[in-house]
């Protein structure tokens, strides 16, 4: 029967070091959900090949990507939501090898310059001794990730397998979902507000709007400008699973308006539950409703999920 005696450290002396396990744990490549484009493509080289899952560096194999000859050609993965990457695995053409020399790795959320803007992770070249490499990127963040020969010399790019791991910092369930809306004019799809695309500019055609009408509503259903920014004002943001008008008599979370002072707004609807998400202009008024970007993240077990809605401008709500 000793008794254990119990004594206080002194965490000051103790290092301390912390890590974000999900990018250790995770095998799972996520470039198998993406979707890939390039620049240009040649001899049948579609961009889609390296992310078949098929490392076979034999392009007559057909598992092979390759861009016209250009200067600075690119090749962009877009990943179904936004990753803290931690590698990148590589497989170059048995051939041709020297068509992966200098090339940069870049990884982050915009499109410019064709995403070829974003911060790099690396400048690669061919490994003489091995056809694939791996590349560490140490949780960079980002959708989008691209390989760019910045040169102006004119030459090919060709991949024949590119493999992503990492964990997501957050997946946007919008972009599985489908927008419908009670009306379009001047070919605004509600579908726009769901592209992945937070471009506010309406020539750029990435915003939604409805005809000018009473009652206006944009829905979005989820699976299983630069101007004008008052058309946002008085929008009930609607949760629930009920189609009666249209979904408009589903709950509320939210009453939202225009924030002059700030392109950025945020709802917290704590955990609503349901499949519709409305947002609807319940006045007799005719007006339009217009929205550039919805989008949608949750789960099952609704801890710390967000929505994020980006309409007129840039705005962007998130339910908690």
């Amino acid at each position: 029967g000793k008794k254990m005696e119990l004594f206080p450290l002194a965490l000051t002396s103790i290092p301390v070091l912390w890590f974000h396990s999900p990018l250790v744990a995770s095998r799972i490549n996520v470039a198998l959900s993406g979707t890939a484009i390039q620049s240009t493509t040649d001899w049948g080289g579609l961009a889609e090949r390296s992310i078949d899952g098929n490392s076979d560096p034999d392009f007559e194999h057909y598992t092979c990507s390759i861009t016209a000859k250009q200067a600075k050609p690119w090749w962009r993965l877009e990943l179904p939501g936004v990753y803290r990457v931690s590698e990148i695995v590589v497989t170059n053409r048995n051939i041709g090898r020297s068509m992966l020399n200098n090339v940069e790795i870049l990884i982050g959320d915009s499109l410019s310059n064709n995403g070829n803007d974003n911060p790099r992770c690396a400048i690669i070249n061919d490994d003489p001794g091995c056809l694939t490499q791996t590349v560490k990127c140490w949780g960079m963040e980002g959708r989008f990730i691209n390989f760019y020969r910045s040169s102006h010399e004119i030459e090919y790019l060709q991949l024949c397998e590119v493999k992503v791991y990492g964990a997501a910092a957050r997946i946007n369930v919008a972009l599985s979902g489908t927008a419908i809306q009670s009306s379009t004019i001047n070919g605004g799809l509600a579908e726009r507000s769901i592209d992945g695309n937070n471009d506010p500019q309406w020539e750029h055609n990435s915003c939604s709007i409805t005809a000018l009408q009473a009652k206006a509503w944009w829905r979005l259903e989820l699976p299983g400008v630069n101007a004008n920014r008052w058309r946002l004002n008085n929008v009930e943001i609607l949760i629930g699973d009920s189609l009666s008008n249209n979904g408009n008599e589903n709950p509320r979370c939210a009453i939202i308006n225009d924030d002059p002072g700030c392109l950025t707004q945020i709802v917290k609807c704590w955990g609503m539950a349901g499949r519709f998400i409305n947002f609807y202009q319940s006045s007799d008024a005719p007006e339009y409703l217009q929205l550039c970007e919805v989008k949608v993240y949750g789960g099952k077990n609704p801890v710390h999920h967000y929505m994020i809605i980006k309409g007129g401008l840039v705005y962007k709500y998130h339910c908690w």
